[in-house]
C-alpha cells in the first residue's frame, strides 16, 4: 500500500512522535500494515523531523536521532531500501550537540483541525528543585478527561493549583471554553515558563488580547491576564496556605478546582486539603489526576479526606491517551466534594 492517505495511522504517529512518546512504546503497528514504501518513508520524514513546527519548536536533539534510527532499523528489518532523505536528515542531526537544557514539546487537542499545543520544557525531569518544569502523564490524562467532559467547565469559573507549564490548563481553555481560568503555582521559574508558554499558544490568535503582563502594586501576585476568545485567563502566584487568605481579599470561590500530579509528597496532605476545604462549597466540587506510582500514598490522601469532612467518588478514566512516560502507571481521577 503505497498510499499514506490513513489519517489514523498519520495522526497516531505524529502525535507520538511530537510529544516524545518514550521509544520503547512507539507504535508502528500501521506501517507494518502500510509497509515502508520510499513514498511512506518520505511522508514520514516530512510529518516528523522536517515538520515546519519541529524546525521552530525543536523537540530533543537526542530523541529525534534515535527516533529516526529506530525507524530506518524497522525499514530494514521489513527488507525495503531506505530513502536517501533518511540518511541525510540522520547526518545533520548527528552533527548536532545534545547539550540543550530546554526543548520543546506539542501536544494534539484537536484531531479535527490540528491544533496543537506547544510547550516550552526542561530537558530534565527534576529541576530548580521541582518537577514542575516538565509535563506528566497526569496532566494529559486530566486534559483528556476534560475535553470529553466539557459541559462541566463550559462558561464556569475554573481554578487549576500545581499548574505547572500549563498543558492541562490550556486544553481546558481551547477545548471547553471556561468564562474564567486561573493558572496557580508557587514556583517563580515554573511560572516564569508557563507564561512564555501562554503568550506562545494564545498570542498569535486574533481573538486573544493580552490585558496585563507582570504583577502591580495592586495586585502582586497576578503575573499575566489575557483575554483569550471568551475566556479571562490569568496566572497567579499562590501557595497552598495563603488560599483562605487570598479568598478573603481577591480570590474568588471557583465553580471547578483541577489538579494533575499533585499527590506525591504524603507530607503536605494536611495542608493541601485544609486549604482545599476552604475553596469547596455544597455547589462546587474538585476534579484531582493522581498517577498511581505508589498505592500507598493515593490510600492515605483518600483518607486524610475524610478526616477534613471531604468525600470522593473515582469517575471514569479518560479514553486512551498516548504514554509520555517511560515508567507505565495508571492515572485515577477522583471527583473530590464536601460531604452532604
Amino acid at each position: 500500500m503505497d498510499s499514506y492517505a490513513n489519517q489514523d495511522l498519520d495522526i497516531s504517529l505524529i502525535k507520538q512522535f511530537l510529544c516524545c512518546a518514550p521509544l520503547i512504546k512507539m507504535d508502528f503497528t500501521a506501517l507494518d500494515y502500510c509497509g515502508f514504501s520510499l513514498d511512506i518513508q518520505k511522508q514520514v520524514l516530512d510529518n516528523t523531523i522536517n515538520n515546519d513546527l519541529i524546525k521552530q519548536y525543536p523537540i530533543k536533539t537526542s530523541y529525534q536521532k534515535a527516533f529516526l534510527k529506530l525507524f530506518m532499523q524497522k525499514i530494514e528489518d521489513s527488507g525495503n531500501e531506505i530513502h536517501e532523505d533518511l540518511y541525510a536528515a540522520y547526518c545533520r542531526l548527528v552533527s548536532l550537540s545534545d547539550e540543550e537544557s530546554v526543548h520543546y514539546r506539542h501536544f494534539l487537542i484537536d484531531n479535527e483541525t490540528s491544533r496543537y499545543i506547544t510547550l516550552k520544557e526542561n530537558i530534565n525531569l527534576i529541576s530548580e528543585g521541582t518537577t514542575g518544569l516538565c509535563s506528566w502523564q497526569g496532566a494529559l490524562a486530566l486534559s483528556k478527561w476534560c475535553a470529553e467532559n466539557k459541559e462541566q467547565f463550559y462558561r464556569k469559573n475554573v481554578l487549576e493549583l500545581g499548574c505547572g507549564i500549563g498543558l492541562t490548563g490550556m486544553s481546558v481553555i481551547i477545548t471547553c471554553s471556561p468564562k474564567q481560568y486561573i493558572f496557580s503555582d508557587c514556583h517563580p521559574m515554573v511560572l516564569d515558563v508557563l507564561c512564555e508558554n501562554i503568550k506562545l499558544n494564545f498570542l498569535p490568535n486574533k481573538r486573544c488580547e493580552l490585558l496585563r503582563i507582570n504583577a502591580s502594586e495592586r495586585t502582586p501576585k497576578l503575573k499575566l491576564q489575557l483575554k483569550y476568545e471568551q475566556s479571562d485567563v490569568q496566572v497567579m502566584d499562590l501557595k497552598w496556605e495563603d488560599i483562605n487568605k487570598r479568598l478573603s481579599e481577591d480570590l474568588s470561590q471557583p465553580d471547578v478546582i483541577i489538579a494533575a500530579d499533585i499527590l506525591y509528597e504524603s507530607s503536605m496532605f494536611d495542608l493541601l486539603i485544609s486549604e482545599l476545604k476552604c475553596l469547596l462549597t455544597p455547589s462546587n466540587y474538585a476534579i484531582f489526576a493522581a498517577t498511581i506510582r505508589n498505592e500507598n500514598t493515593i490510600s492515605l490522601f483518600l483518607k486524610h479526606l475524610g478526616n477534613y469532612n471531604l468525600a470522593f467518588e473515582e469517575c471514569n478514566s479518560p479514553k486512551s491517551t498516548i504514554s509520555i512516560q517511560s515508567i507505565d502507571a495508571p492515572v485515577q481521577i477522583l471527583k473530590i466534594f464536601q460531604k452532604v
